[in-house]
């Protein structure tokens, strides 16, 4: 009877010991980081990026997104240099410039400092860079236009590879992604992963997914200005499958003869722009408040 008594007294005080599991945030912070970058100045470029994604998570951010391709560089801020491997077709506009010495695997030197620092920032981070995959038994490399997700545990948790290049330029480097889309389950809700000229097809890809968010790493060229591209036909564009986008553009140092950087949106899942860059050159990182997946 005393053990029965002792139990009945035992058991109260361990469940008021048991801690609760933290209550779901309601909302949270995200930003897109809209930066220049110069082909091939890895060192360089990383120096900016670091830099900016600890500026964003300082300000309270937990979801990071970087431009496209942005640690390795896209196009020369001139649009006259591109990334060009031997034997593939070039238009006769561009420069051409070997990714060979620049390009990484991933996991690699990049994956490897964008992880620590999203474990040393708390963030969730998208690591945008142009990808080198050797075939184990040997022929030639292919270069994919990559974006990988770091989880704040520092951890490598997504890895996609833009599945539609864009063709003008990419068609003198870029191999069509193979693996597919990809999600990851964040406390905040489902993430899947696309870079710029994806939008066109990808959205419908996620769907079966049922993703919260989408990551969206851009490196826009327009021929007309793209305010009415990222502030009415985008949110146009996935405001039928109910999920956010934070899109995250490049930016120029300096005023060019092309268009298409700037304007870096946050949109909601209701198709509406929460949040929008107010610069064309120079850094600027945008903020927005989404709610969290119910």
């Amino acid at each position: 009877m005393r053990s029965l008594l002792a139990l009945s007294l035992l058991v109260p005080a361990l469940l008021a010991a048991d801690p609760q599991p933290p209550a779901k945030p309601k909302t949270v912070k995200v930003a897109a980081v809209q930066c220049s970058s110069d082909l091939g100045e890895v060192a360089a470029n990383t120096k900016k990026l670091t830099a900016l994604v600890k500026e964003a998570a300082a300000n309270g951010a937990k979801i990071v997104v970087l431009p496209e391709t942005s640690i390795t560089g896209y196009l020369s801020q001139d649009l006259k240099t591109n990334w060009h491997v031997k034997g593939m077709p070039i238009e006769g506009y561009f420069a051409g410039k070997d990714p060979a010495p620049y390009a990484e695997p991933v996991p690699g030197p990049s994956t490897k400092h964008f992880c620590a620092l999203a474990k040393e920032c708390d963030v969730y981070l998208t690591i945008p860079l142009l990808e080198v995959d050797k075939p184990a038994g040997g022929g030639d490399p292919r270069y994919f236009n990559t974006v990988c997700l770091a989880s704040p545990a520092g951890e490598l948790v997504a890895h996609y590879r833009k599945l539609t290049p864009w063709p003008v330029p990419e068609k003198s480097w870029a191999t069509p992604g193979d693996r597919g889309v990809q999600t990851h389950d964040t406390p905040y809700g489902r993430v899947g992963l696309g870079i710029c000229f994806d939008i066109h097809t990808i959205l419908e890809k996620y769907e079966p997914h049922h993703i919260w968010c989408l990551l969206y790493p851009i490196a826009w060229v327009d021929r007309e200005h793209p305010a009415d591209w990222m502030f009415h036909r985008l949110p146009e564009r996935v405001k039928p499958f109910k999920h956010h986008l934070v899109g995250a553009n490049w930016s120029v140092d300096k005023p060019q003869e092309w268009r298409g950087y700037g304007f870096s949106v946050i949109i909601s899942n209701e198709g509406k722009v929460v949040a929008a860059a107010r610069s064309l050159y120079g850094s600027e990182i945008v903020y927005a408040e989404l709610p969290t997946a119910r």
